[in-house]
C-alpha cells in the first residue's frame, strides 16, 4: 500500500515539474477510465476510506539480497536472502582479488526468507584474513552482489 501511495505522489510531482510541457494531470483508474485534470485547478490532494490494495506478489523479483548479519564479522555470518517460489540457491564468496574462495550451497530452500552460514574458515582449511570480501547470491536467472567484512586476528 505504502508503495501504491509513493508511485502516485511521485506521479504528481513529476506532473507539476513538467508543468512547462504539459499542465494536465492524467490519472488511469482501477476500472480502466483515464482521468484529466488541468494541474492548475488543483489546490488540494486528499486521500480519503482508503482500505485495501492487492499486493500479489510481495517480491519485485524472484530474489532480494537483503544482506549478512553480522558485518563486519569475526567468526561467522548469517548471509540472508528472500526468494519468491522454493529452489536451489548458490552463494559464491569472492576475496578482493575476484578470486571464488568458496562456495555454499541451499537446497531446497523454501519461499520467502532464508539464511545460510558463512564461516571464516576458507579454502584450504585457512582461517580468511581481515579485509573486504565479496558474495553473490544466485537463483535462477538472478544475481546479486554484496560486500561483506572479517574483521579481528586469527
Amino acid at each position: 500500500m505504502k508503495i501504491f501511495f509513493i508511485c502516485l505522489i511521485l506521479s504528481l510531482t513529476l506532473s507539476l515539474e513538467s508543468k512547462a510541457e504539459s499542465e494536465t494531470l492524467i490519472i488511469h483508474l482501477k476500472d480502466g477510465t483515464i482521468e484529466k485534470i488541468d494541474v492548475s485547478q488543483i489546490q488540494k490532494i486528499k486521500f480519503e476510506n482508503i482500505t485495501a490494495v492487492n499486493e500479489q506478489n510481495k517480491l519485485s523479483s524472484t530474489l532480494v539480497a537483503t544482506g549478512n548479519y553480522p558485518n563486519p564479522f569475526g567468526e561467522q555470518t548469517s548471509i540472508e536472502f528472500e526468494i519468491a517460489m522454493p529452489g536451489n540457491v548458490e552463494i559464491s564468496i569472492y576475496d578482493n582479488s575476484g578470486n571464488q574462495i568458496q562456495k555454499l550451497e541451499c537446497n531446497g530452500c523454501q519461499e520467502g526468507k532464508n539464511h545460510v552460514t558463512f564461516r571464516r574458515f576458507g579454502t584450504f582449511g585457512r582461517f580468511l584474513p581481515s579485509g573486504a570480501y565479496y558474495y553473490e547470491v544466485r537463483f535462477g536467472n538472478e544475481v546479486q552482489r554484496k560486500k561483506m567484512i572479517v574483521v579481528g586476528g586469527i
